[in-house]
């Protein structure tokens, strides 16, 4: 794998995705930059998916090595959210998160009474 620059469907946002490391018999795993912001943790494997409004993305994480995730960033508010179950394969369409192939039948619908981390340097420096 590579260092790669994604775009949000708007072209409004930047995800900088930089290589760090393979496990074995793994993706590949890099940290992560959106609209110049670090998010903590690192993106793992390569399927990105967003909202058409560009607000979501949805990716493989982890936050700690080796424990792999399925996270939710709102881009627009500097948040993100931990799905309760890892979904590999996904695709966003806004509030739900719908599971493809072998995990077709597995959604998670959003119902506004999530429990959101913020990414957001100015307020973690305010802690």
């Amino acid at each position: 794998m590579g260092n790669y620059i994604l775009l949000t469907p708007d072209g409004q946002h930047q995800l900088k995705l930089t290589y760090i490391a393979e496990p074995p018999h793994g993706d590949s795993y890099g940290s992560l930059v959106i609209d110049g912001v670090k998010l903590p943790g690192f993106a793992w494997g390569a399927l990105f998916a967003s909202s058409t409004d560009s607000r979501y993305v949805v990716f493989d994480w982890m936050e700690k090595r080796f424990v792999r995730q399925t996270l939710v960033v709102d881009i627009t508010q500097r948040c993100y959210f931990v799905l309760p179950e890892p979904m590999h394969n996904f695709v966003v369409a806004w509030p739900v998160i719908e599971g493809r192939g072998n995990q077709e039948g597995f959604s998670y619908l959003f119902n506004g009474e999530e429990n959101w981390t913020s990414y957001d340097p100015a307020e973690s420096s305010e802690s």
